[in-house]
């Protein structure tokens, strides 16, 4: 890797140095042999270098590249103060930032939905039925390539890499082989089959948004795609045995609103596709409605499970149902000790002097104490706390009950607005079950006829079940659980190569690579530095660049910068997630083994391209 950036380094070096400006850079002026651009660059090298090391110096990848951004726009800055213009910078970056922003937002709508639909077992219910099928090995093989090539044009090649390569791993076990292979296969067929798609990689992402290819022109690489998989799969599979393991018994359903999210996904997909085709609108913003989709399901979900926002803590969980148990007994005319039997949630009261009077079955069966152990004492506080200390139903006797109650319960607490002098307040109680119980507590006075207040009642109710569920589906938690090193790392890039091509550097490599060699040549070579460096930097490149090209290169070089990270198993987020999951089995080493194969399958696609769309080149 260390070579391979002094070669980089050596290369761009005279390129640099007789650079000229505004070709497709949209520098005003020519800053290329600056001291600011030579530093610059070197910046930008000198970060990115740290990136492919992301998991063995455990540096996340966003972090050098965002320094990086930061230092790069400074000495642009810097650079055109220094010639008198305080204008260009500043409208530069803004481009830069507009970009970004429409990247950023496109992609955190997808990252919810994906997040959503693993929530909901989507992903693990497709394992589990695939685990269980009794398959041979050989079988199992193609069948992970064919869903993964099947599967990234909408998922993105990531997820499905991680999908497929967990059913990889629970068929094959210690077979080291077989799940090297077919890690191998995995990898290829979600690039490839990411590379028809602008769901399937950021690279085809971008494009698609720049507006250089359009929705339903990406499907002219399928076959180019399929081809680059196919050509290494069909060798692969002949060095695996046909052996059927053990099936697996594994059953995993879909949680409730999996299959509507799974809809309104494919609905917000064919939304950005509307908002871009008919609308003449931005594809981010259709996608930003399609997460709009996902805010009332994800609340009628909420509902379903028992979850309701009321207030900001566990209470926000109850409904009306956990208050009219208490209403009841409070305003009952009929005999205390028959109401409170009559009620299915634990209840208990007490009378002035704090003394237990009634203790019902529900009590009995949720603490674990029985009623005869229980009235005729002040032990109330025994099923909750470890030390003697007083309950709601003590507190609500109290004269000045809120003042106490805040103390015990620290805010987290309120007023029922049905009963004058009752409270509600929830906690965790470690003391209750195995694993502990979340516990709403609702407490209130009970006066006589005549007013006078005769002692006070409390109901429990038991939420731990609900909470779990409230946490298991929030929109905003899915929101929060994109992955944020990879946008931010996103911003760093898009930063860099915007600061370097304002230099005017991308111009001096744009009519290297596309006017000197060719724009079949450099769109070869853009999918072969994709294997070494990531693809997202080099494609943001040549976009920036924009050389003049046909629509055919265009649609070339978004097919080689989606499938040029198969070659190596660091040449791709799915790639490297794999080495990750599938630790010492898939490795760089057994990757590199059939890197000859699947660049034979790269010219493969490269040749089915220039034959297939030959028109549009």
């Amino acid at each position: 890797m260390r070579k391979f950036w002094w070669f980089i380094l050596i290369v761009l070096t005279p390129v640099l140095a007789w650079a000229e400006g505004g070709h497709g850079a949209s520098a005003s002026a020519d800053l290329t042999g600056t001291a600011y651009g030579y530093l610059g660059v070197i910046i930008f090298v000198l970060a990115y270098a740290l990136v492919p090391l992301e998991n063995s110096i455990h540096l996340r990848k966003s972090k050098p590249v965002l320094l990086a951004a930061g230092i790069i726009w400074v000495l642009l800055a810097i650079a055109y103060i220094r010639i008198g213009d305080t204008h260009t910078a500043h409208e530069a970056i803004k481009e830069s930032l507009l970009e970004y922003a429409e990247l950023f937002l496109f992609l955190l709508s997808a990252m919810t939905y994906i997040n959503a639909m693993e929530e909901r077992n989507v992903f693990q219910s497709l394992r589990a039925f695939l685990v269980s099928r009794g398959l041979s090995l050989r079988r199992i093989f193609w069948v992970t390539g064919a869903l993964a090539f099947s599967i990234s044009p909408i998922a993105d090649n990531l997820t499905t890499a991680l999908l497929m390569g967990a059913v990889v791993m629970a068929v094959g076990g210690d077979n080291k082989k077989f799940v090297a292979l077919a890690c191998i296969n995995v990898v290829v067929a979600a690039n490839a089959g990411g590379a028809f798609s602008p769901f399937g990689d950021i690279t085809t992402l971008m494009v698609w948004q720049k507006g250089k290819v359009q929705f339903n022109e990406f499907f002219n690489i399928f076959f180019p795609s399929l081809i680059n998989w196919l050509v290494p799969a069909v060798v692969m599979s002949l060095a695996i045995e046909k052996r059927v393991p053990k099936p697996i018994d594994e059953n995993v359903e879909m949680k409730y609103g999996a299959r509507a999210i799974m809809a309104f996904f494919l609905a917000t997909i064919a939304t950005a596709v509307c908002f871009h085709n008919f609308l003449h609108l931005p594809p981010v913003a259709g996608m930003m409605l399609g997460l709009g989709f996902l805010g009332p399901l994800s609340y009628h979900i909420k509902l379903h499970e028992g979850r309701s926002e009321r207030y900001p803590y566990i209470l926000g969980a109850r409904g009306a149902e956990s208050v009219y148990p208490i209403t009841t007994i409070v305003k009952s005319k009929l005999d205390l000790s028959a109401i409170i039997e009559k009620i299915s949630l634990p209840a208990f009261t007490i009378d002035t002097n704090h003394m237990i009077t009634y203790w019902n079955k529900a009590c009995e069966t949720f603490t674990g104490l029985t009623a005869q152990e229980m009235v005729g004492t002040r032990d109330q506080w025994k099923p909750f706390y470890e030390s003697e200390q007083p309950v709601m139903a003590d507190l609500v006797l109290n004269y000045l009950p809120e003042k106490m109650i805040e103390q015990h319960y620290e805010g987290k607490f309120k007023r029922n607005e049905y009963i004058d002098g009752a409270y509600e307040a929830s906690r965790f109680v470690h003391t209750l079950g195995k694993e502990g119980r979340w516990v709403s507590f609702s407490g209130a006075p009970l006066k006589d006829e005549a007013g006078k207040l005769v002692g006070a009642v409390e109901v429990l109710q038991d939420y731990t079940d609900k909470k779990a569920a409230a946490q298991h589906f929030d929109l905003m938690k899915k929101i929060a659980r994109a992955e944020w090193d990879t946008l931010l790392f996103f911003y760093g890039v898009i930063l860099c190569v915007g600061g370097l091509a304002q230099f005017g550097y991308l111009t001096a490599i744009s009519k290297f690579m596309y006017l000197d060699l060719g724009a079949t040549s450099a769109n070869v070579i853009v999918g072969l530095l994709s294997a070494v460096v990531d693809n997202i930097p080099v494609m943001f490149a040549v976009l920036t660049m924009d050389p003049a090209m046909s629509h055919g290169q265009w649609l070339l070089v978004t097919l080689t910068a989606g499938v040029g990270g198969s070659m190596l198993s660091i040449g791709s987020a799915a790639g490297v997630a794999l080495m990750g999951t599938a630790r010492g089995t898939y490795t760089f080493g057994a990757h590199l083994k059939w890197t000859p194969l699947i660049l034979l399958g790269y010219a493969a696609s490269i040749a089915c391209h220039l034959f297939v769309n030959a028109r549009l080149m």
